[in-house]
């Protein structure tokens, strides 16, 4: 108590008062500052609590995007395979559809102008029939036949085109793209490779007719074999060249499925 005696001698009633004023200031400012403590610590926690309700369901939203990701990407890998099914299925079918009809032709052109076989040698590199660069092997994957003669598929497959080259000049020269062979000792000679595959047919006479692609390229050739003395001179070469025309328009839809 002395200190206030002394406040009060030394200042009077005006210190005593000053001295409670500062005391009160005190009390208000502790409670103030535990109030704000309280408060800041109110605050920091919502803060915290706001922040991890926030990436709670930020973390759920991006879950929830990842499965619809990943349920699109299935779908779209599903539709995928689907649709390369499709395609692949309309290929084949289209690969059939059109060898078929290739092989029908063939019959129709051999019996028209009474050959004893109708074929066509197409032109190759590797597995592709179109390419930049020259062709280096040939084919012959469609064909006609007369009863007793033994297919040539088996025995003129990926052969190299140089030993046709001089019948695929021969027709790119020709004014009308079609050659005709009936000196078959010449052309024995000529072709050792040919006619060793046509060795047991006694070929007496062979018509060759060039195949173009849209761009005006030979592509291959269309050739009947007559095993029979027949007048060359009677042989309808213009509806020959219209029925090659139509055969390798043939052709050209069977190349877009398989390039």
């Amino acid at each position: 108590m002395s200190i206030f005696f002394d406040i009060f001698e030394k200042y009077g009633w005006i210190g005593i008062i000053g001295l409670f004023v500062c005391m009160i200031i005190f009390i208000l400012l502790r409670k103030f500052g535990n109030k704000l403590n309280t408060e800041i610590s109110t605050g920091l926690e919502k803060i915290g609590t706001d922040l991890t309700t926030q990436m709670s369901k930020q973390n759920d939203q991006l879950i929830t995007t990842m499965i619809s990701q990943q349920d699109k990407l299935v779908d779209y890998l599903v539709n995928k395979e689907n649709k390369d099914n499709e395609n692949h299925n309309n290929m084949l079918e289209a690969r059939m559809i059109s060898a078929s009809e290739i092989n029908y032709q063939l019959k129709d052109i051999m019996n028209i102008h009474n050959a004893q076989r109708a074929f066509i040698v197409e032109f190759h590199n590797t597995s592709q029939n179109f390419s930049g660069i020259p062709f280096a092997k040939y084919s012959c994957n469609y064909e006609w036949f007369d009863k007793g003669l033994i297919p040539l598929s088996n025995r003129c497959m990926g052969l190299a085109f140089s030993s046709i080259a001089n019948i695929v000049t021969d027709v790119i020269k020709s004014p009308t793209q079609q050659v005709i062979y009936t000196d078959m000792e010449k052309f024995e000679e000529e072709n050792p490779v040919l006619m060793a595959i046509l060795k047991d047919d006694n070929t007496k006479s062979i018509v060759y007719t060039g195949m173009y692609n849209k761009n005006n390229l030979i592509m291959g050739l269309l050739v009947l074999e007559y095993q029979n003395e027949v007048a060359m001179d009677n042989i309808n070469l213009h509806q020959l060249h219209i029925q090659t025309a139509e055969l390798t328009s043939v052709l050209n839809i069977r190349y877009k499925y398989t390039k």
